[in-house]
């Protein structure tokens, strides 16, 4: 009988730790679900890996040209150079490109943009940032994907 009473007396002590652990534990998961949440939500274009690309002399890149550096694919048609900054507007993932379709399709959710960074189907809801293009001193392209320019603007050296 006496056992039955010590047992009783730690019981409530057991129960007390277990209802402590589980507020513990939910507490660290809505603490991870709202880190994961705010970083979601604060993705934007100003990533660090997002620093001026160098490509070289702009004779080194032929008409119907693609080159992919990093976070940056240039390309070349008759009308000038344009820069895509590749990264998926929907969660920030980094599409790969298709050449022989030319579009890129993003690996995390099946996003696909044309080779302009048009949104061609979802769940992405807009397109991928076209970047800015110049010369440096030395006559070589470098892209600044922090600088964005309008659909269709080709840069002409």
């Amino acid at each position: 009988m006496k056992n039955k009473s010590k047992l009783s007396q730690l019981l409530p002590g057991r129960r007390k730790f277990f209802v402590t652990l589980g507020w513990s534990l939910l507490g660290f998961a809505f603490t991870g679900m709202a880190w994961i949440i705010g970083r979601f939500l604060s993705y934007s274009q100003n990533d660090p890996g997002l620093e001026p690309v160098h490509f070289g002399p702009p004779e080194k890149y032929p008409v119907d040209t693609t080159v992919t550096r990093g976070k940056v694919a240039l390309f070349r048609d008759q009308a000038g150079f344009w820069a895509v900054t590749t990264i998926c507007p929907h969660l920030g993932c980094k599409p790969l490109f298709e050449s022989e379709g030319r579009v890129f399709v993003c690996p995390c959710h099946g996003s696909r943009f044309d080779c302009e960074g048009r949104l061609l189907n979802g769940p992405a809801e807009k397109p991928m940032a076209l970047a800015m293009l110049n010369l440096d001193p030395h006559g070589n392209l470098v892209v600044y994907p922090k600088k964005a320019v309008p659909p269709g603007h080709r840069f002409k050296p």
